[in-house]
């Protein structure tokens, strides 16, 4: 599979940029560039059983559009539409789980099973069905509200929309039309519907900005990313009961770091592309390990699937309408379904799983002290957080240790490992020596903790500069960074943990 970061694609993408933007006067030309990029990367790294399911997939999604639009019942195309990319989306995903019984029932009747070995996941199917609910969705909730019906990709623009090349590998999944809490750097709305089909003439956002993000990313994923693997993750999770309690610790607390910066790197450099090319996609990590409570942390991590699994489940499931008790089930529903979404093993439903039981608990420690307070539930909420500086200190600091503890089931290849590296953490303090440094690792994941506001602080202030800056300004600081980057950086180009899910 192709990689964003490396050379080859770097190249490419100049020489793409280049003729992109010699058609500057014609979007419509632009988006057919873009759409035939999409499908070649599509091909290139799932080959022809990937590019062929997304365009059938395509073309489904847009008959039912159409229909939702103009049928006399458009619930039943909805539906229709819902189901079919719930069941083609777990067919792919799933289909792993089945390979094995298949193939034991064709050879059963004579028949040929090696061409099952051949079927893989095609590339970006969960994000771009994600993205076909929530447009079929919203054209439903258009229709209900009697909107205007021009207000729908044709098919080309949905064919780009779904397989826009900067997002198919991993998000964010970008909607269709504006989305509460989905925001662009701007922290403004960012449907993409006005933006594919903008009749207006497109221009370079902020340039200054989206180089900023390049080098931000490269940073992030290629260098900080990959060496906190290759130092303190890979080999504690390998082979746990060889480590001690202080390096398990290290390590639980560096797989954290590690997949946000390979995740949050990825979306920077996806955005800076978006930038490049005259589109604002939607952020997708804002400052998620301040959050001071884990409702918090997934308004944070990940928005563009936690707001998708606000609206496309938690509230189709009723949400708060139902009272407390419902409510707390819609809750578990959503994350349990949020954990397998990621993988069909159960160390990923325990993680889930878990999440649910910390919102929870949240929610039942808010009802708790508003009745012992004699307060509303709204002002109950927050309550450690809002109480003093050192409060909301104490729960930043615990909302991040439980999201690290939870990620040790979301990195093990299974629940056994997952426990087995929960033992060794509580048991190998005594009789284990240590082979590596943890507190020199403690003190650059603090130290990194205490920076972070200030950089999101400064790509902030950067976008709203980017048009008062001196045009050269940033040339030979970024310059620096990247030679740094380019130095410290592992041997190898990281893969995108994400693309995997």
């Amino acid at each position: 599979m192709f990689s964003f970061i490396s050379i080859e694609f770097g190249l490419s993408f100049i020489a793409f940029f280049c003729l992109y933007w010699l058609l500057g006067t014609r979007p419509q030309l632009q988006n057919l560039l873009l759409l035939c990029t999409s499908y070649l990367i599509v091909y290139l790294s799932g080959k022809a059983q990937a590019l062929f399911a997304l365009v059938i997939f395509t073309v489904f999604i847009y008959v039912i559009s159409i229909r939702i639009n103009a049928s006399s019942k458009p619930k039943i195309w909805l539906i229709s539409g819902y189901m079919f990319t719930l069941l083609n989306l777990m067919l792919w995903k799933y289909f792993d789980f089945f390979r094995t019984q298949m193939g034991d029932g064709l050879n059963t009747f004579g028949q040929n099973s090696d061409w099952l070995a051949g079927i893989i996941l095609p590339l970006g199917i969960s994000y771009y069905s994600f993205q076909a609910i929530s447009y079929l969705v919203s054209l439903y909730q258009l229709r209900s509200n009697a909107q205007p019906a021009d207000k729908l990709f044709s098919l080309p623009g949905l064919a780009l929309h779904l397989s826009f090349f900067p997002t198919i590998t991993a998000g964010p999944i970008a909607r269709a039309y504006d989305a509460r809490g989905l925001t662009d750097i701007s922290s403004k709305p960012c449907g993409m519907l006005t933006q594919i089909h903008t009749p207006e003439r497109r221009r370079i956002l902020a340039p200054a900005v989206a180089f900023c993000l390049i080098v931000i990313a490269l940073m992030k994923n290629w260098w900080l990313s990959g060496w906190i693997a290759d130092s303190w993750v890979d080999p504690v999770f390998a082979n746990p009961m060889q480590y001690q309690s202080l390096e398990i610790l290290a390590a639980i607390y560096g797989y954290t770091i590690q997949l946000f910066f390979n995740f949050s790197g990825y979306s920077d450099l996806v955005v800076a592309m978006g930038l490049l090319l005259g589109f604002r996609l939607p952020v997708n990590f804002r400052a998620p390990l301040l959050a001071h409570n884990i409702r918090e942390f997934w308004q944070r991590w990940h928005i563009s699937l936690s707001t998708w699994i606000r609206d496309y489940i938690y509230i189709p499931l009723g949400g708060n309408r139902h009272g407390m008790v419902r409510t707390q089930l819609n809750l578990l529903i959503a994350m349990v379904l949020s954990g397998i979404w990621h993988g069909n093993g159960w160390h990923f439903f325990i993680w889930g799983l878990l999440h649910g039981a910390g919102m929870i608990a949240l929610n039942l420690g808010d009802l708790l002290y508003s009745r012992l307070r004699h307060c509303t539930l709204e002002q109950a909420r927050n309550s450690l957080s809002k109480s003093s500086k050192a409060g909301h200190i104490i729960s930043i600091v615990f909302t991040v240790h439980f999201v690290c503890l939870c990620f040790v089931f979301f990195r093990a290849p299974t629940v056994n490992d997952a426990l087995l590296l929960l033992h060794a953490l509580l048991y190998n303090h005594v009789n284990v020596p240590l082979t590596t440094n943890p507190f020199y690792f403690f003190s650059l994941l603090l130290l990194a903790w205490m920076l972070y506001p200030l950089l999101a602080k400064f790509i902030a202030s950067l976008y709203e500069r980017a048009d008062t800056l001196p045009r050269y300004s940033l040339i030979l600081p970024l310059l620096l960074l990247l030679i740094l980057v380019l130095i410290c950086a592992p041997t190898g180009i990281p893969g995108f943990i994400y693309a995997n899910f």
